[in-house]
């Protein structure tokens, strides 16, 4: 393997460990997700996606270079996403998946409800760790995973097959 394919190949493997944290959590401890949540994990599915396919040998050390350019730039996606979900999980502003409480509904709502499995609100908080939600790790995660990515994009003598 050469060094842009390592690269890409570690860029795949933290969006998959992020999200086996986000599955692990959901299927083995029942922290069932909201609807920012599921978008948090949106971008991680593009960079895994995207780094499989870079990983491959027909594609080009240049080719790998933009894809791990894009990985960070979707790193920040998530970041940013996760950002906005700490914020209402904080209360710093409101989302339409976060009730207010000031909500009325019909009969059929409330049937509706009986039927389907609730989605978790995005302002509940079912776990913290050190003080910090798992959108707040989220948070440093991508900013992290980001610049790693932008740094080893940048590094010109990284992205030559020999």
């Amino acid at each position: 393997m050469h060094s842009s394919q390592i690269i890409t190949a570690l860029t795949g493997l933290s969006a998959l460990a992020a999200l086996a944290t986000a599955w692990i959590a959901q299927y083995g401890f029942g922290l069932f997700p909201c609807e920012l949540c599921l978008y948090q994990r949106l971008p991680y599915i593009g960079i895994l996606a995207l780094s499989v396919l870079a990983t491959t040998s027909m594609v080009d050390a240049s080719a790998r270079q933009l894809a791990t350019y894009i990985a960070g730039a979707l790193f920040v996606t998530t970041a940013g996403v996760a950002f906005f979900h700490v914020g209402v999980e904080q209360e710093w502003w409101s989302s339409t998946c976060a009730p207010t409480g000031n909500q009325a509904f019909s009969f059929d709502d409330v049937l509706a409800a009986i039927q389907e499995p609730g989605q978790p609100a995005c302002n509940d908080i079912p776990f913290t760790f050190l003080g910090l939600s798992i959108a707040g790790y989220n948070v440093i995660a991508g900013v992290v995973l980001s610049a790693l990515s932008i740094w080893a994009a940048s590094k010109p003598n990284l992205w030559h097959d020999p």
